[in-house]
């Protein structure tokens, strides 16, 4: 492409002429005026992707086509290579606003026409917003009345296709899983689900039969009627180096009355027949072609990996296979098609079963994770998406957690959210064909922690979906709804604490830093600090990792929740840490003359509080007025003022900032058009149914003064300030008022921006904490006193966190705490008070003191979550004090 630019005073401008054809190919378009993100859709490309402008510019295996408004006109573009990471994290989404975007232009010398012409994204701005507000270009705006600008007239019936490749459909823009996109939803004129009373052909034959033809070339094989058994996830075999329009697979296990069979769907028959194709439907298949089974052909052996011996391929030509729907009542007995079984295990019997084992769960959402990205150990630039889910069906205490992944059901997963009994909606969720998984965490092998994970078979259905299933006639089902129905008022409060979101891992790490140990051994090794640093860099949006690094804890501090103006405690501090990093966190809010006494090498770090009002310290016990000398930092607009602490009792005292989990559930209150779920739900089954104060301390020391086994230049440090949003790291409690705020927080970024919220002013923060009340900020040092990284800690409240599934007791001094991921339940007795002297308790004496902290030598084990952009954060899961070298 030749040199040269064009520069345009305005978009509409640039628009009009573009409409006109005046956009000539070797020149820059250039807008100077900002545009808005409609849509941001990821495709596959093929050998002709890299042709013109994409040339050279570091070709992936992803495209993204993008979408752009100025309120009026629409123009659609290719993102070129280079700038593929700002999609990739999250930084150019829907909604979202460019300024400065450079649009290179080029034609098809393959395609007549303006239809030919494509566009090209070569430079572009983020406008960066706060909350994730839209662009206000966008405000009002429907895109379906908007004019699309430099396509030809063959684009402008049906669906949009991918602009550099030679496919029939966009993938999703989080992961490969799922079907995405409007040709995934043809017209009801063009529906093939038509079930009908009158079979083609003249006979059928049985499974058993088809053996002796698979050494046979024929293709003209008698029909077979088979019932569906298990639905299996949709597979996208995609490749830059092939072309393939409708690159996608479908497995489907079938069965007669005299075996098994392995239906295959290739390419476009998928978008026609998956969405539709259900188990225990009984489906007449004629064109077929007989193979082996994959394992068999591989040279596996189909007993070990459980596949059917036989496979049917169906294709969309040579042959074109065709399948008819038998209805119900033209289902012959004489067929003898084996019925769809159900395996369903309560959360009682879980116990009692096997890592390995399959099953099928139905149970009542109490909490529900946020969708998180891990990669795909197959296939590295492919990502998978999971969520973590709590489910209760009235066997145990102990909840189901299953850790979903996609399904293939990207309509049903979208309605999964906890319930909410105080506003009378509740969640069933049923779950097939998962996998039961077991961990141990201590040498004896009595503790155990089974969870589930889904399996490649499973499905997934939910409130609205239930009807007409064959489970709901289940034994153990209705077992569940009967239990639904005559839930006590006790159950029901229960019932009433659901949560959404926050930072959640399964199954707990062991407590013992030996016992953690032996889980290294043949997994990751140590990752260095360096390592750490350029991870943090790479990271994609969403995408989870867990690492282990080892080094010093320099600085310890609090910082509320609760408080408007984010209150900040400082802990801990080494006598040698850096002055600028610990000082990095607090900002220039805070007067630089004001800083914390380091502790000496050999006396305890020192645990300051917090100085409570007159009216709140008068209440307390004298004894829990005393506190040890230590100093307080506040973020404040005004210069902090010193003041005098006393010395801190011995005594244990009342974890501070402690949620006060009931919930008062009202008969009234509830409008009259509001859904009686628990009524509907059944249904399906068709079953009857105060201003705190602040100390100060000394001065800064200066390098000369500062002494111990951190003695080295603080300028020579690098330090990593926490880049993520803590808010969106702490779970909620769900209510129905917050959903679409919630939906959105915790799920994933849309591929296309689906108009301005409903409610603009509403924030996260204005949603109800669901345990945690404050959270701890714990510097981590590397070895080589190169690099400090600030982590968070979010400690575990026992028996009111839906977190913590460890009951063991500790000291709870800080040490203990971090190995145990929180605190003691020993302190439970104290957790569901809302006395005034627990609400105030300085979070300085949450967890107490130990002797020789800056001399200790800890594990850390970090959760790393991108949450888009720069924004990343770092969970502190555990830290284990290190008693012999790795």
């Amino acid at each position: 492409m030749a040199e040269g630019g064009s520069a345009d005073g305005g978009l509409g401008l640039l628009f009009r002429d573009l409409a006109a054809g005046s956009g000539t190919a070797g020149r820059w378009l250039v807008c100077q005026e900002p545009v808005a993100v409609l849509s941001v859709e990821r495709y596959r490309r093929d050998p002709g992707s890299g042709e013109g402008l994409l040339e050279g510019a570091g070709l992936g295996p992803d495209m993204y086509d993008v979408s752009l408004s100025d309120g009026r006109c629409r123009l659609r573009a290719t993102l070129r290579p280079s700038l593929n990471s700002l999609a990739r994290r999250n930084l150019l989404h829907g909604g979202c606003e460019l300024r400065g975007v450079r649009l290179g232009l080029e034609y098809d010398e393959r395609r007549a026409g303006a239809g030919g012409r494509n566009f090209v994204i070569m430079e572009a701005q983020v406008v960066a917003r706060g909350n994730g507000a839209p662009s206000p270009l966008l405000k009002g705006t429907r895109r379906t009345k908007l004019q699309v600008l430099g396509e030809g007239a063959e684009h402008r019936v049906g669906p949009e296709l991918p602009l550099r490749a030679r496919r029939r459909c966009y993938l999703p823009l989080w992961d490969c899983a799922d079907y995405y996109g409007d040709v995934w939803h043809p017209r009801p004129a063009d529906h093939p689900l038509v079930p009908t009373q009158r079979l083609r052909g003249s006979g059928s034959i049985s499974l058993s039969q088809l053996e002796g033809y698979i050494s046979q070339k024929r293709k003209d094989h008698p029909p077979v009627v088979v019932r569906i058994l298990r639905k299996c996830r949709l597979h996208h075999f995609g490749r830059p180096d092939r072309f393939a329009e409708c690159p996608f697979q479908a497995k489907f296990l079938a069965a007669d009355k005299s075996g098994l069979v392995t239906l295959v769907l290739w390419n476009s028959l998928c978008m026609d027949w998956y969405r539709y194709l259900e188990p225990g439907m009984v489906i007449q298949l004629h064109n077929y072609v007989v193979k082996e089974s994959y394992a068999t052909r591989m040279g596996q052996d189909p007993g070990v990996t459980r596949e059917p011996a036989l496979e049917l391929n169906l294709n969309p030509r040579n042959p074109a296979a065709e399948i008819t729907v038998v209805s119900a009542g033209s289902v012959s007995e004489e067929w003898q098609l084996p019925p769809l079984q159900y395996c369903f295990a309560t959360r009682k019997e879980l116990s009692d079963l096997h890592p390995g084992d399959q099953c099928d769960i139905i149970g009542l959402v109490t909490f529900v994770g946020r969708q998180e990205r891990i990669r795909n150990k197959e296939h590295a630039d492919e990502f998978l998406v999971y969520r973590w889910v709590h489910l209760i069906d009235g066997t145990a205490c102990e909840p189901f957690v299953l850790k979903l992944f996609s399904t293939c059901q990207p309509e049903i997963q979208a309605q999964v959210y906890p319930c909410s009994i105080s506003d009378n909606t509740v969640t069933f969720l049923v779950c097939t064909n998962v996998r039961v998984e077991g961990k141990v965490i201590d040498p004896s092998g009595q503790t155990t922690f089974p969870y589930l994970l889904t399996t490649e078979y499973s499905q997934v259905y939910v409130n609205g979906y239930h009807q007409g299933k064959p489970y709901v006639k289940n034994s153990k089902v209705k077992e569940f709804i009967q239990w639904i129905q005559t839930a006590k008022d006790k159950e029901r409060e229960r019932l009433s604490r659901t949560r959404i979101g926050g930072c959640y891992s399964y199954p707990p790490l062991p407590s013992s830093e030996r016992d953690y140990r032996c889980e290294m051994l043949g997994g990751s090794a140590l990752t260095t600090m360096s390592e750490l640093r350029q991870l943090l860099d790479q990271l994609e949006y969403r995408e989870y990792r867990r690492v282990t690094v080892q080094g010093h804890i320099s600085s310890v501090k609090y910082k509320s929740l609760t408080t408007e103006d984010g209150e900040e405690v400082l802990v801990f501090k080494s006598s040698g840490a850096s002055c600028i990093g610990a000082l990095a966190s607090v900002g220039d809010s805070i007067d630089g003359n004001l800083s914390f006494q380091g502790t000496g090498r050999s006396r305890s770090p020192v645990i300051p509080v917090m100085r409570t009002s007159q009216r709140k310290r008068a209440a307390l016990p004298p004894q829990n007025r005393k506190r040890r000398k230590g100093v307080t930092h506040r973020k404040r607009r005004v210069r902090p003022r010193p003041s005098k602490s006393t010395e801190s009792s011995s005594e244990e005292e009342p974890f501070a900032c402690l949620p006060h989990t009931g919930v008062k559930i009202t008969e009234g209150g509830v409008s009259p058009d509001q859904e009686l779920s628990f009524v509907r739900a059944c249904q399906e089954f068709n079953i009857d149914s105060d201003e705190m104060g602040m100390t100060s301390s000394d001065a800064i020391p200066s390098s000369s003064q500062i002494s111990g086994p951190w003695t080295s230049s603080p300028w020579q440090q690098e330090h990593l300030a926490h880049s993520g949003d803590v808010s969106k790291m702490v779970a909620r409690n769900f209510r129905l008022r917050d959903k679409a705020l919630l939906l959105r927080t915790f799920g994933l970024q849309p591929s296309k921006f689906t108009g301005v919220q409903a409610d603009p002013g509403k924030k996260l923060e204005q949603c109800e904490l669901a345990c945690c009340r404050g959270y701890y900020i714990v510097t981590i040092l590397g070895l080589n006193r190169e690099l400090s990284l600030d982590t968070i800690f979010l400690p575990t409240i026992p028996r009111v966190d839906h977190r913590d599934m460890c009951s063991a007791k500790h000291d709870n001094t800080f040490i203990s705490a971090l190995a145990h991921g929180g605190l003691s339940s020993r302190r439970a007795s104290c957790i569901d008070t809302d006395s005034e002297e627990s609400s105030s308790q300085p979070p300085g004496d949450i967890l107490r003191p130990v002797a020789g902290l800056e001399k200790m030598l800890f594990i850390f084990v970090l959760d790393i979550c991108s949450q888009g952009g720069s924004r990343v954060e770092v969970a502190l899961n555990r830290a284990y004090v290190q008693h012999q070298a790795l």
